[in-house]
């Protein structure tokens, strides 16, 4: 008789504490697993490369900034120097070309300089002249020099040819002179043109040469390390990755019977398996759009396959989770979908896919 009480007391005391949890967690939430994934990241080079050296190991905590390794590649080296190289040469033709350009200017400058000086003596020559004989003449009227039709004297007339005969003559030295200086201080000088692309491209190789060491992205863990010191790389290898100190992310996986319960942007728990007091809420960012095998590890039991949907759920980097860290995720069930509900007590291992079936005829009653 005692023995039958203390098999009653006990499924008594059961019964109450799967009523408990059926009230807490089957009428307003559902609970599925997940693991706690880092940001992983590989780092790798454009170019072959050479390994020179290697300054962390795997599992090696870093600063952002932190150098991580050196590489080296001796193309670069080549291309550099030929590009210098012909940079140089270019400069020199430009500056010898310049000089050229800037003696022809001063050669016309002295040429119209000359002919100015030539014509201007003459001017003044005729000018003084007629000073002189104005001042001999003055009172003289009948003697004064003769006069073309519009008033000039031959003198005046000789004068204004000079003048125009100056203008012509300068016109055009100066538009020769112009012309040179434009193509003097141009920006579109086929030499400017090609110096500037060349240095560039010497720019461009510079900051090829900056990569060739590799530095921390930001705060992290390395995670494997794919060479070793002294070996060649082809372009595009990992040479290493890197991940994120503490996980921002957790890959779940959702019944197929449950699907209807989670969407884009919805808050979820999520809780440690074995850390109690490791706990966040996430927000979902990406969901699955097929149906797969629920990886046995999240299973309730192990030995039976079952389906669902992957989902993404973003969480903040503040927190304890480990990476691959199992974790246990609780949402609220939707109301318009009240037989999605699920009880977690009453889902044994030895026969699952009846207890469900009852389990949401429980429910609908």
């Amino acid at each position: 008789m005692k023995k039958i009480n203390a098999h009653l007391i006990a499924f008594i005391i059961i019964l109450i504490a799967l009523v408990m949890f059926n009230w807490q967690y089957g009428n307003e939430t559902f609970v599925f697993f997940g693991f706690a994934e880092n940001k992983e990241m590989e780092i790798r080079l454009e170019h072959p490369s050479t390994i020179e050296n290697i300054y962390v190991s795997p599992g090696s905590k870093v600063q952002k900034g932190d150098l991580l390794m050196e590489v080296t590649r001796s193309s670069l080296e080549l291309t550099q120097s030929d590009l210098s190289h012909e940079i140089a040469k270019l400069e020199s033709q430009s500056e010898i070309w310049k000089a050229g350009v800037k003696s022809s200017i001063h050669q016309l400058q002295a040429q119209k300089a000359s002919k100015e000086r030539e014509i201007q003596i003459q001017i003044a020559q005729l000018e003084s002249d007629i000073s002189i004989k104005e001042s001999l003449i003055k009172d003289l009227e009948s003697i004064r020099p003769a006069k073309d039709k519009s008033g000039h004297s031959p003198s005046t007339i000789k004068i204004e040819g000079l003048r125009k005969e100056l203008k012509l003559m300068v016109k055009p030295i100066d538009a020769q002179i112009k012309k040179l200086k434009n193509e003097l201080y141009a920006s579109n000088n086929p030499t400017k043109i090609q110096i500037k692309k060349l240095q560039n491209e010497l720019g461009f190789v510079n900051k090829e040469e900056d990569k060739l060491s590799i530095f921390a992205p930001s705060h992290g863990v390395v995670g494997t390390i794919f060479c070793k010191v002294g070996e060649q790389f082809s372009a595009y290898s990992t040479l290493i990755t890197f991940y994120e100190e503490n996980p921002t992310q957790v890959k779940a996986y959702v019944l197929e019977s449950l699907i209807l319960n989670v969407n884009l942007g919805d808050s979820i728990s999520v809780m440690s398996g074995v850390q109690t007091r490791s706990e966040c809420m996430g927000k979902v960012i990406g969901m699955g759009s097929r149906i797969i095998e629920i990886p046995e590890r999240l299973r309730k039991n192990p030995a039976y396959k079952t389906y669902g949907r992957e989902i993404q759920i973003e969480i903040p980097a503040e927190n304890d989770f480990l990476q691959k860290e199992k974790v246990v995720l609780k949402s609220a069930v939707k109301k318009d979908n009240p037989n999605q509900k699920v009880i977690r007590a009453f889902m044994p291992p030895e026969k699952p896919a009846k207890i469900i079936t009852d389990q949401v005829k429980l429910t609908t009653e």
